[in-house]
């Protein structure tokens, strides 16, 4: 066994000993049990996230195989492409650039003061 020494904070370790008066067992079992339950607390939510990737990756391998191509001529003729509208790549080369617009911070307007009635003031 290997020999560690902690340091706890008061309050931590005024809890460990009333923990251990209460059940009976020495500090140093109580610091072992502690410690243990963390570390497999932690593998199993590890283990947890892994399964929860391997379920993700295959549902995104099964859609994969679901997709198909496409046939427009099967489609209602308002979803259908149109041939009058140009390529959306020639739309992409002809529009400039768009760059953002920078306003300057405009100072915040008081709103008119409506006197008090007298004796509300």
């Amino acid at each position: 066994m290997a020999r560690v020494t902690l340091r706890l904070p008061e309050e931590l370790h005024r809890r460990l000993r009333a923990a251990s008066e209460r059940t009976g067992a020495s500090l140093n079992q109580l610091i072992v049990a502690a410690l243990s339950e963390a570390l497999a607390r932690e593998a199993v939510v590890g283990q947890a996230e892994e399964a929860l990737l391997e379920q993700v990756q295959h549902i995104r391998s099964a859609l994969g195989d679901l997709a198909v191509e496409l046939d427009v001529s099967h489609l209602p003729p308002h979803l259908r492409p149109r041939e009058d509208l140009p390529h959306p790549d020639t739309l992409r080369r002809s529009m400039p650039e768009l760059v953002p617009l920078h306003r300057t911070r405009a100072a915040p307007v008081e709103a008119a003061r409506t006197p008090l009635p007298p004796g509300k003031g």
